[in-house]
């Protein structure tokens, strides 16, 4: 017999950096991420983290809801993005009071899509952390599929999501805070070491500087 296994995919490993810092990677927004990340910044706030690094480069999106609940362990209350339809109708989601003491840091890029984006977008206007990177990707629709009668389908653009400013993320992306661009000479074989990582050496200087 064939056995389906749910096969959950890690999508957020936590390291240890120097000086009480501690690095955290979200590779992109499933179901179990959230919970994850709530854990992972549970037991760093329990061993008196001094300092965070978040990685979100590369990390494509996924799951809107995954991304609004990381968001809201990261700001205080407020709108964390809202969607607007066609007609201009707006959805809010919101944060509540309750946000981690640990300062932080994100890191983007232009591989930082959709999901990311909601979440720099909404640390960019609340500026509870600072964004260290390049420009990110800007995919700020969301589309859902509708069904034709004859059987095919049609593509229809349904919902646009800015950021708590009101700032489009469609086709601009989030601008860091600070620009750091990594190079094709920072790789060894394909691979970026710690060592050549400017962007989270720019990161742990920012957390390290106050």
């Amino acid at each position: 017999e064939i056995v389906r296994a749910d096969i959950t995919q890690q999508t957020v490993k936590t390291e240890a950096l120097d000086n009480g810092l501690a690095y955290i990677r979200i590779s992109s927004f499933e179901e179990q991420t959230a919970e994850d990340f709530r854990k992972a910044l549970r037991d760093l706030e329990l061993k008196g983290t001094k300092g965070l690094v978040i990685d979100l480069r590369d990390n494509p999106g996924g799951l809107v809801d995954s991304s609004v609940e990381i968001a809201d362990l990261l700001l205080p209350e407020g709108t964390i993005t809202y969607t607007e339809d066609r007609q201009k109708a707006r959805e809010y989601y919101k944060s509540d009071t309750n946000f981690t003491g640990i300062p932080y840091v994100l890191l983007v890029n232009g591989g930082s899509a959709s999901a990311s984006e909601i979440l720099a977008g909404a640390v960019k206007d609340f500026g509870t952390g600072k964004i260290v990177g390049t420009q990110t990707y800007g995919k700020g629709i969301i589309q859902s599929i509708s069904p034709l009668k004859s059987g095919d389908a049609v593509k229809l653009t349904v919902m646009q999501y800015f950021s708590p400013n009101g700032n489009v993320i469609h086709e601009v992306g989030v601008a860091p805070d600070y620009v750091v661009e990594l190079t094709k000479e920072d790789l060894v074989d394909g691979q970026l070491p710690m060592e050549n990582d400017r962007q989270l050496m720019k990161a742990v200087e920012l957390l390290t500087a106050h």
